[in-house]
């Protein structure tokens, strides 16, 4: 028969098996929490770092958290690595933060791999798999990468030519203000390929980019004005003002 000090021992024992899944899980939410909190505090301190070029401090801080495969730390550090900002310039090593960045999603890290396997930085070239990186960063929005996609079809680099391609993705960029795009974009409506043949149009994006500061757009915009060309008057005034702007 048990006595009232055992059934209180037996209740308690029942009501721990009970309660104690909850409370580990309860634990580790709140270590994983803490964990979670520790590392983004890093990760601004690191990237606050970077901003004000103390290098040596961003690399002990962001290190940690690329090692843990953390996308933006991995991209930092491979911009570090290419441009040799605190740290020995190595193409190869930043290769391979970039690529960590780029298998976790990371739009910007995939478009630096994209060029990087383009023109042969810290690994054999490649375009096929510059066109695939690439690929992936323009679809989430990067406008640098739609541009440089762009001009992978317009080139045939990695990818069959397709002008037609070529003008949908420099269009994505050119609309998110990237000036060479843009510029790109008014010379293939200029000479009709990829697209109808329209001056109008193309002229547009053409002093789009000339005002953004392009000096090859404003080159041709001097030129048109110079010569009459592309629609315009023959004014040399404003050919004067723009070769002036282009020499800037």
């Amino acid at each position: 028969m048990l006595t009232r000090q055992r059934m209180r021992n037996l209740q308690t024992e029942i009501t721990l098996r009970r309660v104690l899944p909850y409370l580990l899980l309860l634990f580790a939410v709140s270590l994983f929490s803490i964990v979670s909190f520790n590392g983004e505090e890093s990760l601004e301190l690191g990237l606050e770092a970077y901003e004000r070029k103390d290098y040596a401090q961003a690399l002990r801080l962001l290190l940690p958290l690329a090692e843990a495969d953390n996308a933006e730390a991995a991209r930092k550090l491979g911009v570090m690595y290419r441009h040799g900002l605190g740290v020995q310039k190595d193409d190869s090593v930043a290769l391979q933060w970039y690529q960590r960045a780029a298998q976790k999603g990371h739009p910007l890290a995939q478009n630096s791999l994209g060029v990087m396997y383009r023109f042969g930085l810290g690994v054999g070239r490649d375009p096929e798999a510059a066109a695939h990186w690439l690929l992936q960063s323009a679809e989430q929005g990067l406008p640098k990468a739609q541009e440089n996609l762009g001009m992978l079809y317009l080139q045939g680099e990695g990818v069959p030519r397709n002008e037609e391609k070529a003008v949908y993705w420099l269009r994505h960029a050119a609309q998110q203000g990237v000036s060479s795009a843009q510029l790109s974009l008014g010379l293939l409506h200029l000479a009709g390929r990829g697209t109808e043949k329209d001056t109008e149009l193309g002229m547009i994006w053409v002093e789009k980019a000339a005002r953004q500061g392009h000096a090859k757009a404003r080159q041709a915009m001097a030129r048109s004005y110079r010569e009459g060309l592309n629609g315009f008057p023959v004014d040399e005034s404003r050919a004067q003002y723009w070769t002036k702007m282009s020499q800037q």
